[in-house]
């Protein structure tokens, strides 16, 4: 525990640091309303579980970032499968991004988001539960409005999965923080 708390105190220090010496690294919280379809020869189904979502990035010029996320489940949403009905949710989403963006004035910003993300979903019932994780392109765009240099809020649409038969996406609104 004593290790932790050091870790944490020095990566703490650490980014300090290094907002300190650009504003070039910033961080953003939201919530995410997703969407889970899975539509298979055997098997259909649409649930709407949330997610609470993190992102670090880092300018890498006025029109371009790279950005690291990390979203967790928060909630499960239910479907009603052969009479039996089943929680699903997504558990956690880890990605890397590439960000081009625009300023339109000072406050507000329209962007774009390529990369990957890798998706655990579960689903359960009385006494069984299964998981599974995929990995793929993940892409969408969204905009951002300033009240400070240092404060934004922000809305976008992601499609953070969609092969074989299974899509997850959603609608994230979000603070934005720069370091």
């Amino acid at each position: 525990m004593k290790h932790t708390a050091r870790l944490l105190a020095v990566a703490a220090a650490s980014l300090t640091a290094l907002g300190a010496q650009a504003q070039a690294l910033y961080g953003e919280l939201g919530y995410s309303a997703l969407e889970y379809q899975e539509n298979s020869a055997a098997f259909r189904s649409t649930i709407k579980p949330g997610m609470v979502r993190g992102i670090v990035g880092y300018e890498l010029s006025p029109n371009l970032a790279a950005e690291a996320m990390l979203g967790l489940g928060m909630g499960s949403d239910d479907v009603r499968v052969g009479g039996v009905t089943v929680k699903g949710k997504v558990d956690n989403m880890v990605g890397a991004f590439i960000k081009p963006k625009v300023k339109l004035g000072n406050s507000f910003e329209l962007f774009g988001r390529l990369g990957a993300t890798s998706t655990k979903v579960s689903a359960s019932t009385s006494g069984f539960s299964v998981s599974d994780r995929g990995t793929g392109l993940a892409y969408g765009f969204g905009a951002g409005y300033s009240f400070t240099p240092q404060l934004s809020i922000n809305a976008d649409y992601m499609n953070y999965y969609d092969r074989k038969g299974v899509k997850v996406d959603g609608i994230t609104v979000g603070m934005g923080f720069r370091f």
